[in-house]
């Protein structure tokens, strides 16, 4: 007859007060976690970056609606192109307007407006912001309205969302959990690159 292996005791299962005392210490030692987070050297500067993107986000985009850094350029060539809808003048609507200056450098406004055509050889303002030194809008001779420069799209699409991403973040202090602090610093990081790369 085979011997009976030795039986693991029952469970005794934990009163309230144990539980509430167990979840006390979690709660402090999450707590003692957290501080001691907050005192590393990893912390402090992935917050700071954090906070450096956040305000080159929010300059490009103040740049764009707001002042900014411009320079007079001469165009060589202007082609424009437009949308079949006519006001009632008879004039067509411009959806976009690419310049070649004299410099042989493109660069194609967002219009979508009733405005008069410029003429080949005439001068338009290009605006830059004033940390990355990015082309982000233009000033025509035809119109008093800024315009985008199409390749500034990404650009100003994701200062925007990651500006908002950077908000929500810190709103919540997700920027004291090491794992979203990483994952946001990493974000931002790639995204800061590929402005620089542009």
């Amino acid at each position: 007859m085979r011997e009976e292996g030795r039986k693991r005791p029952p469970r005794v299962p934990l009163t309230p007060e144990e539980v509430a005392e167990l979840i006390e210490i979690k709660k402090i030692r999450e707590f003692n976690k957290l501080q001691k987070f907050k005192k590393s050297f990893t912390f402090k500067f992935l917050n700071s970056f954090n906070i450096f993107c956040f305000f080159i986000f929010c300059e490009l985009i103040i740049s764009f609606y707001g002042p900014c850094n411009s320079k007079m350029h001469f165009s060589k060539s202007v082609t424009v192109t437009n949308i079949d809808k006519m006001n009632e003048n008879g004039q067509r609507k411009i959806s976009e307007i690419e310049f070649i200056d004299v410099n042989d450098k493109e660069y194609t406004l967002v219009v979508n407006e009733f405005i008069e055509a410029p003429k080949k050889y005439s001068s338009f303002r290009v605006c830059k912001d004033y940390l990355l030194q990015k082309e982000i809008k233009a000033y025509i001779e035809t119109s008093d309205n800024y315009y985008r420069i199409l390749r500034a799209s990404p650009i100003l699409f994701l200062s925007g969302f990651l500006g908002i991403i950077c908000i929500i973040c810190f709103s919540f202090d997700l920027n004291q959990n090491s794992h979203s602090l990483i994952s946001i610093s990493i974000m931002n990081a790639l995204t800061l690159l590929a402005f620089l790369m542009i």
